[in-house]
Formats: C-alpha cells, sequence, structure tokens
C-alpha cells in the first residue's frame, strides 16, 4: 500500500476505457520509479480492453473498481453465450468492444474476472480520498455495501437527477476527494474534489496527476486505441 511519504512518486490515472497504446503513450512521459494508482474503468468502448486490463495486473498496480469493469464482471459469460443486455446492445457502453478484445482468450478473461473482483471502491492516504466516482457525499458511508452501486455511478449532477442520498455538509469535509467517470475536457478542480476523465476515448486526453504536486501530464487519443 501506498503511505503519505510516496506521494511525490505517485500518479492516478482514470478511464483508460481499453485505450492501452495511448496508455503506454503517457507512462512514457512519467518518471520511470513511478507508482501507479488506476481508477477504474479500464475496459469497454476502446479496443484493447484486455491489454489495458493485463498491464495493470501483471505490473500489480493499484486499482479501483469502475462501474464498466463491474459490467464485464457481471455480463461477459452471459454475453458470450448470447445474452442482449444493455451492456453489449447499446453502442455508448462499448461492451462489444470489450467482448471482442478477448475473442477465444477464455483463459485469460478468466483470470482478469477474478482480480476485477478484488479491487476496493475507495483507496484513502491521509486526507486524499480516492474513487472512480464523485464519492464526497457518501464518504462516511464508503463501506456501507448499500451504496455500492451509488459509489461507483454518482456525478457532481446527480442529486438532484436521480435523487441520491447525499450526507449533510459533505462540502466541508477536510478531504479531497479525486475520481474520474465524469468526463469533461480538463480536469475539474473544486474546494475538496478533483476529476481527472478528461475524455480520452471520445478523443480527448489520458491524464496522470501526481498526488503530491498535484502536476498534470497529458496525452493525446492514440487513434489505434479507436475503431475508425
Amino acid at each position: 500500500m501506498i503511505n503519505k511519504q510516496d506521494l511525490s512518486n505517485t500518479y492516478v490515472i482514470s478511464d483508460v476505457h481499453g485505450c492501452y497504446y495511448t496508455l503506454l503513450d503517457l507512462i512514457k512521459k512519467l518518471p520511470k520509479d513511478s507508482k501507479l494508482i488506476f481508477l477504474g474503468d479500464l475496459c469497454d468502448r476502446g479496443l484493447y480492453s484486455k491489454e489495458v486490463i493485463e498491464y495493470v495486473k501483471s505490473n500489480n498496480h493499484l486499482c479501483i473498481l469502475g462501474n464498466h469493469d463491474h459490467y464485464l464482471v457481471e455480463h461477459i459469460k452471459e454475453c458470450i453465450d448470447g445474452a442482449k443486455v444493455r451492456w453489449n446492445t447499446k453502442k455508448y457502453m462499448g461492451g462489444i468492444e470489450t467482448i471482442n478484445s478477448y475473442k477465444d482468450d477464455l483463459d485469460v478473461l478468466d483470470s482478469h474476472i477474478t482480480w476485477l473482483k478484488t479491487l476496493p471502491q475507495y483507496i484513502l492516504i491521509d486526507k486524499l480520498f480516492i474513487t472512480h466516482a464523485f464519492c464526497m457525499p457518501y464518504f462516511k458511508r464508503r463501506d456501507d455495501k448499500e451504496k455500492s452501486h451509488a459509489m461507483m455511478v454518482n456525478r457532481t449532477t446527480d442529486e438532484d437527477e436521480w435523487l441520491w442520498d447525499w450526507e449533510e455538509n459533505w462540502q466541508e469535509y477536510d478531504y479531497l476527494n479525486i475520481y474520474g467517470h465524469e468526463s469533461d475536457d480538463d480536469i475539474v478542480r473544486k474546494e475538496n474534489y478533483l476529476c481527472i476523465d478528461t475524455s480520452c476515448v471520445y478523443g480527448g486526453k489520458l491524464t496522470a496527476l501526481n498526488l503530491n504536486s498535484f502536476d498534470v501530464i497529458q496525452q493525446e487519443l492514440n487513434k489505434k486505441d479507436i475503431a475508425t
């Protein structure tokens, strides 16, 4: 586990979404001995979900479970057998690309599912609350399994849209929630939350954020990662 003293050499990366070559391009820009934490959504939409997951797994990088990683675990076996669910029928979900990336490589798929099932929903380092989605309004209930779904999909706009039961006065919590999930043109920094999903798979950039200096290193999408 990473401790506070390691933060100057630690970067977080979120929402790779199967963009393997973009990820490799970004990592070339980082210090060679960097420690990496991935904030989930390794898969879907891009063409190389299997390669991205294998890279993170085989290098023993810390990783948080994203909602798309959860969809893979829940649905890929039944979808390979012909089931039709939202994950593999709605184009925006990107499940078809993930299924195609595994093809007949079921042994690797099984190992990836086993690994994904071990991933946490958050990492807490000192005052940094590191998650996949926007979770500051769930900080006090971060270990409540009934809030697991909300913690994977919540966005800053969702309190009114979905009537999530956000905690009162979460804006005053003395922590910084660092997360992805909520794509934008660039990072979004507010008083106690910071989003680093910069829309890579949609033609944007993949972002690495240093956890000590908060310096940002970015890489434009490598077009090899998406269907043209």
